[in-house]
């Protein structure tokens, strides 16, 4: 279940590569999945953080409003088979 923490987490983080992926059914923040291309291996990329907040910006969020983004991301998820 993707969570507003995983996504502070993931704006936290400072760096526009680092992804949130769904990665032997755990929800991670990761630096670029370039990086370390092993850890990668077999992960779902959710969001990046670069998307993230071109969508917050969009959506006129702020960061108040993680939990329904996170909402919406878990339900995306979801329908993906993740």
């Amino acid at each position: 279940m993707i969570t507003a923490d995983h996504l502070r987490e993931l704006l936290d983080r400072g760096q526009d590569d680092a992804v949130l992926v769904l990665l032997r059914g755990r929800v991670e923040v990761v630096d670029s999945p370039e990086s370390d291309p092993e850890r990668g291996q077999g992960a779902m990329t959710v969001v990046s953080r670069r998307e993230l907040i071109e969508r917050l910006d969009a959506e006129g969020a702020a960061s108040g409003d993680l939990g329904a983004v996170a909402a919406a991301l878990d339900t995306m998820l979801t329908h993906q088979g993740g």
